[in-house]
């Protein structure tokens, strides 16, 4: 009908422009009617994501976004969902715009959740650099925009009763078992760099749990800067260490002295 009002030249343009817009408003709903579909079948699909990490600052617990997508991935996909990610800049500069569209190719929709960019510890100290802060708001905000996405609900393990039924979600990513493996200590997934930052031991924590980590970033250090500066910042503890536990504190230094002597040569 309105192919053949477009080439009567008698017919009014302004009922032509009402009935295109009339039109549009009809494919926009059809197509906001499949996509509202769509995600109830794939928000129906998908479970309780069970957690993998441990947050050292507020000693909780909450699943990586690595973790997070890799469960959901294989059903939104399945359902034609797509999602990209972007970045915005805001007037604060300790704060960034973190941005989800998903789109189904019909219809999309916009999320966006405002991050800070915090390069400080609860207790105010040097926690990590403003680039690495600036990559773990990105990683936060994508996963709490995932969370926001499909309503998705963040606890325990639900005995392997995971997203798509059937579907055989990834294994949670494991803790470091040997110094060839560095996780970031704020989001839990797999890198090959951390930048050097203060340790905390909170109530209930052993020497165990300040020791091996700090074996761990020592060993991966790419220069002697590095290397001072991860002993500068830990100084505190090093030297708590040393007075209290000085075995336990010989045996530190010993296993990473080969490391130093590698950047000392």
């Amino acid at each position: 009908m309105i192919e053949r009002a477009a080439m009567d030249p008698n017919f009014d343009v302004d009922k032509l422009e009402r009935l295109v817009a009339m039109q549009e408003a009809s494919q926009q709903r059809s197509a906001d009617q499949l996509f509202n579909a769509a995600l109830s079948k794939a928000e129906a699909e998908m479970s309780v994501i069970s957690t993998n990490a441990n947050n050292p600052q507020t000693k909780s617990r909450y699943a990586t976004f690595a973790r997070l997508d890799g469960e959901i991935r294989p059903v939104y996909t399945g359902h034609g969902f797509g999602i990209q990610f972007n970045t915005e800049p805001m007037g604060e500069p300790n704060m960034i715009r973190v941005v989800g569209m998903l789109s189904n190719g019909m219809a999309q929709r916009r999320f966006q959740v405002d991050m800070p960019i915090v390069t400080r510890g609860i207790r105010g100290q040097d926690m990590m650099t403003r680039t690495h802060a600036t990559m773990s708001a990105i990683s936060y905000g994508k996963r709490a925009l995932e969370i926001m996405m499909f309503n998705l609900a963040i606890g325990d393990d639900d005995d392997g009763n995971r997203a798509g039924g059937s579907y055989r979600p990834q294994a949670p990513a494991p803790a470091p078992r040997s110094m060839d493996e560095l996780t970031d200590p704020h989001t839990g997934e797999v890198v090959d760099h951390v930048d050097p930052f203060r340790l905390e031991m909170h109530e209930g924590q052993t020497w165990a749990d300040f020791i091996e980590p700090l074996q761990r970033y020592l060993k991966h250090c790419r220069s002697i800067a590095e290397w001072d500066e991860w002993r500068l910042l830990n100084q505190d503890l090093l030297l708590k260490l040393k007075e209290t536990k000085p075995q336990l504190f010989r045996l530190f230094e010993k296993n990473i002295e080969a490391k130093h002597e590698e950047l000392t040569k």
